[in-house]
């Protein structure tokens, strides 16, 4: 059997703890998301190399989502 574990280190800058707090619900007992400084971390643990595929997969388009979220914030933001 397959074991896979991987961590990948994402750096977003100072917007690092917001998107991790945006990442949280995404977080399952085999995965974990977190701010580290200016990184975003991402940790997944799992027995199938599938699923830690599909993991990935999962917080990359959710990473997407949150920082075009932030740039329209920004970019609509009173100055």
């Amino acid at each position: 059997m397959l074991y896979g574990a991987g961590e990948v280190m994402v750096r977003v800058g100072e917007d690092a703890t917001i998107i991790s707090s945006a990442l949280k619900p995404d977080d399952l007992s085999w995965t974990e998301s977190k701010a580290e400084k200016e990184y975003l971390v991402m940790r997944i643990e799992t027995t199938k190399i599938g699923a830690m595929i599909n993991g990935f997969d999962d917080y990359f388009l959710n990473l997407k989502a949150a920082i075009s979220v932030l740039k329209a914030l920004e970019e609509t933001a009173p100055q």
